[in-house]
């Protein structure tokens, strides 16, 4: 007799509706719209205050940190809008944790520079705002509702779309988008012999790093007319800006780029030397920078900031969150009115928190880079692609920012965001007897392959015979 393997088809019970079920890793339709309404909702919260700004007063008389009353309206509004995705979460939260199994060891990890923050402001006695805690409840959210890597496209085709509305507006309407101080006239720093593009930001670095930050996110678009036009729109806004960062970043960006194209097997480990090697230089280039004038004077900025930590626990615990707002008159008056920062993540950071903060900070990037690593090729080739252009820019700019609302907020933050707090079920490329493709996801029908072949072999007596799992996998 020749034994066979018989596959039970479950009768639906009486009265039941029978549901198409989705396989491991899909997800509903209103899942993917949930989703995107809430990077939409951040994007615009962290947006629409410089466009709002723009739009309602003169930057003819525009004074620094002064807002028109429609302005201040607007970012009332979406500040108010911001503390919606802490509700969310709160409510997703109990559903997860009481039906759903998920790794939280991401979450953690990435929370822990805010964590460190908050526990060294408490202990020296300061005030612990809103804006600080606000990042934890985003990051909540995203590993709560769980937002996917791909779902970042949306990021960059509102920034290709707010880029060709600030160039066109620009060149048709100069009044409107030039700020005053220089910017309105061709300089040497200027690339194209035009006047710096300064956008609906209040300095065309601003409006640089903005749109360098969502240059790897057009690779997510499958459709290559939709990548390059995209891609080509936000290099264009960004060589008129003129930002040597955002320029060095966008090299950065065309260098993962082409590692994309001529690797295979050792992209991963290509991609991660990059990034390992942008990390180092945050932190070496300030340190061996001995001119004052190096990087456009920010070799004094290093220099002079480094200098207000003394002993081992200033260097480990940092000077205070809040010390460059509380002694911005002192360093404007020293260096210049653009010292109210490091302009270096390691140099902002190691003086407002510490060595502490600073290697949290990296763990959160190698950390992010590690679960980027298990994405499908599209979705690793963009994260790590994001990941190498924040490295970049965090050299010679505080690109890294620990409070929300902000006007990099979106650009930065909820990005790293999304990558960080990836599932490692949804995320993990499945290793099998069956060959599956590298970072293929981890699906229902794949798994009852696998079923079918070891119940085949079962069945056929050590024969070798398998089944085939019926229809593409």
């Amino acid at each position: 007799m020749t034994s066979s393997a018989v596959m039970a088809t479950p009768r639906p019970r009486a009265g039941s509706i029978d549901r198409p079920r989705l396989a491991s890793g899909e997800r509903s339709a209103g899942a993917r719209t949930a989703a995107s309404v809430l990077l939409l909702l951040l994007w615009l919260a962290c947006a629409s205050g410089p466009v709002a700004q723009t739009l309602t007063m003169s930057r003819r008389v525009a004074v620094e940190g002064v807002k028109t009353p429609i302005a201040q309206a607007v970012v009332d509004a979406w500040n108010v809008a911001f503390y919606l995705p802490a509700v969310i979460a709160g409510i997703v939260l109990i559903f997860r944790f009481v039906f759903v199994r998920n790794d939280l060891a991401p979450l953690v990890v990435l929370v822990l520079p805010w964590i460190w923050i908050i526990v060294n402001e408490y202990t020296r006695g300061g005030r612990i705002s809103p804006q600080i805690l606000l990042p934890i409840g985003v990051a909540v959210t995203f590993w709560a509702i769980q937002v996917r890597v791909g779902d970042l496209k949306l990021y960059a085709l509102l920034t290709a779309v707010l880029a060709a509305v600030s160039m066109v507006l620009t060149w048709s309407a100069p009044t409107l988008m030039y700020m005053p101080q220089g910017f309105d006239a061709a300089s040497d720093k200027s690339l194209t012999g035009l006047p710096l593009l300064a956008g609906f930001f209040s300095h065309p670095n601003s409006n640089g790093l903005f749109l360098l930050l969502a240059l790897p996110l057009t690779h997510l678009f499958s459709r290559w007319y939709l990548r390059w036009t995209t891609a080509a729109v936000i290099l264009t806004a960004i060589v008129w800006s003129s930002s040597r960062t955002a320029l060095f970043g966008a090299a950065v960006w065309l260098v993962v780029m082409l590692l994309a194209v001529l690797l295979r097997t050792s992209l991963r480990r290509a991609l991660s030397v990059v990034l390992v090697g942008l990390v180092a230089a945050i932190i070496v280039v300030p340190l061996i920078t001995t001119d004052p004038e190096a990087y456009t004077a920010r070799g004094a900025i290093w220099q002079f900031n480094l200098a207000q930590l003394h002993g081992t626990t200033q260097w480990l615990v940092g000077l205070g969150h809040t010390w460059y707002t509380d002694n911005y008159d002192m360093l404007r008056d020293a260096l210049s009115t653009a010292a109210g920062h490091g302009h270096n993540v390691f140099v902002t950071y190691a003086v407002t928190g510490g060595l502490i903060l600073v290697a949290l900070i990296v763990v959160v990037l190698l950390n992010a880079a590690r679960i980027a690593a298990r994405l499908p090729r599209r979705e690793h080739v963009a994260a790590m692609a994001f990941l190498c252009v924040l490295a970049a820019a965090s050299i010679t700019e505080s690109a890294w920012r620990t409070e929300a609302p902000d006007t990099l907020f979106a650009s930065m933050i909820v990005p790293l965001f999304v990558i960080a707090t990836q599932s490692r079920l949804l995320a993990s490329p499945p290793k099998g007897p069956l060959g599956d493709a590298p970072g293929e996801p981890l699906t229902r029908r794949t798994l009852a392959g696998r079923a079918l072949k070891s119940a085949g072999a079962t069945a056929a007596g050590g024969e070798g015979s398998s089944i085939r799992a019926g229809g593409p996998r």
